[in-house]
């Protein structure tokens, strides 16, 4: 494929994110994203995608296929050997601070290689087009695989059902199922984590941070 031909191919991409509703942008990294390869890594971020759904929506997540929207890009870092995933969310939660809390606390204990919460880099999204082409930047090397159809979500996939249950307001059932997945001392630890890094990015405003932190 010609330069030409992937760049407007990543444009094209990078457009289609700046019309979708997300105001979140995370990187979830590994213990070890070096050993950890594409189908484990795969694997466990399904299970958590899964996981963060039930947590939000319950059973309507199965049942209805009511999801959390999400956008997910696998890259490989510049050594094409340290798999690492971003992607950008709309937050259920009107505190998106807290919601990258959560999504934190539940990835960090997820597994034995998940990274802890300092590692991963979740945070409420301040300049759109800034992150929608960083989240694409591995376009030019790995082009539609860095896509992760897999782990993504649209709300165009809603049945009417669906849609109603993503439109109603917080219940306490569903703060209860967050009691569950993220403890007072789990979400401490990573609001944080959190803090560090909103004070690294205002410091710095360099996005390209997330890979050494």
């Amino acid at each position: 494929m010609t330069y030409e031909k992937r760049k407007q191919e990543r444009q094209a991409l990078i457009d289609h994110l700046l019309a979708q509703d997300w105001n979140v942008f995370g990187t979830l990294k590994f213990a070890n994203g070096r050993t950890i390869g594409r189908s484990g890594a795969d694997k466990l971020l399904r299970s958590y995608c899964n996981k963060i759904d039930r947590v939000f929506f319950g059973k309507a997540a199965e049942r209805q296929n009511i999801r959390v929207p999400r956008w997910c890009f696998a890259h490989e870092g510049s050594d094409h050997e340290n798999f690492h995933v971003h992607f950008v969310m709309k937050s259920p939660l009107q505190d998106t601070n807290h919601m990258c809390c959560v999504l934190n606390a539940v990835w960090a204990q997820h597994h034995v290689q998940t990274a802890p919460l300092a590692k991963n880099w979740i945070m409420p999204v301040q300049d759109r087009a800034a992150v929608a082409g960083y989240v694409t930047h591995e376009y030019w090397r790995m082009g539609s695989d860095t896509i992760s159809d897999k782990l993504s979500w649209q709300t165009e996939q809603l049945t009417p059902v669906g849609q109603k249950i993503l439109s109603e307001h917080y219940t306490q059932q569903q703060a209860q199922r967050l009691s569950r997945a993220a403890s007072p001392l789990w979400l401490r630890q990573a609001q944080k984590a959190l803090d560090d890094q909103q004070a690294r990015h205002e410091a710095s405003g360099d996005l390209q941070m997330m890979k050494r932190g």
